[in-house]
């Protein structure tokens, strides 16, 4: 159980500087039916006890308080950390297995580990806890700028110098033009298909540009011409390698995690 606790400053500043320390090897995980990165306690020892954080204690102590950098001095990352969980900026959590997910009535996932809030924060090394803290980045705010940007040069179209009126109707129009024959495109593509169906059903039937729905660029919806069924589809390729790989660094994960236990 967490007992004591005193950082001192404004808590939030060392969640910050930490949320994304590579020390910290965070993974996603499904907590509350939603991402997060989650980590081991122990790594966020480590990443208190970086050049990182203590370049930062130095300069700023009052926000940054000093964490002895020995292996075996560990009072005053307990210390922040204890302030982090009674800030609710980091929450314990269980990982569960699948068969453990059925006992909660949840269901897992072949992406992301299930995570479970803790009803204990058990300042251990190999226990886990869930980032409670998401900060805005520079990113957030352009595109915040840029959506009132566009609303408000929009609602200034009367003001706008007649030749860009003119233009904007002409690109209007193309824009029109490309979406009607877009949309007879997958008619006629529906129709060939519907036609095809009674001849290639054991193919899971004939398609003509098979990935024009799927989730990729312009030029790959437009390949190959035709496929038969959904396993030649860019998505269903493209998930099939994906699972490959994450079942391939889950099970790396695991086994260095049993190793890391045994030791």
């Amino acid at each position: 159980m967490v007992e004591g606790g005193n950082a001192g400053g404004d808590i939030s500043a060392i969640a910050k500087l930490l949320r994304h320390h590579r020390e910290l090897k965070q993974r996603k995980g499904l907590f509350q039916s939603r991402q997060v990165d989650f980590f081991r306690y122990k790594r966020f020892v480590r990443a208190l006890k970086s050049s990182e954080y203590a370049k930062k204690s130095q300069a700023q102590p009052e926000l940054y308080p000093p964490v002895g950098t020995a292996e075996d001095d560990e009072a005053g990352a307990r210390d922040v950390f204890i302030s982090l969980i009674r800030a609710q900026l980091v929450v314990p959590c269980v990982k569960l297995h699948s068969a453990e997910c059925k006992e909660h009535g949840l269901k897992p996932s072949k992406d992301f580990p299930t995570l479970i809030l803790s009803n204990k924060a058990v300042l251990q090394p190999d226990e886990y806890y869930v980032w409670n803290y998401n900060p805005k980045t520079l990113t957030d705010y352009l595109i915040v700028v840029g959506v009132i940007a566009a609303i408000l040069a929009l609602v200034s179209y009367p003001l706008w110098p007649a030749l860009m009126r003119r233009a904007s109707y002409y690109v209007s129009l193309g824009a029109l033009g490309l979406l009607g024959l877009f949309f007879i495109l997958a008619i006629v593509r529906l129709v060939i298909y519907l036609f095809s169906l009674p001849f290639t059903k054991s193919k899971g039937g004939f398609w003509i540009f098979p990935n024009l729905f799927e989730d990729c660029g312009v030029v790959e919806s437009f390949k190959p011409l035709y496929g038969y069924g959904e396993k030649e589809c860019y998505s269903y390729l493209k998930k099939m390698k994906r699972n490959k790989r994450k079942l391939a660094k889950n099970k790396q994960i695991d086994e260095a995690e049993d190793k890391g236990l045994q030791h």
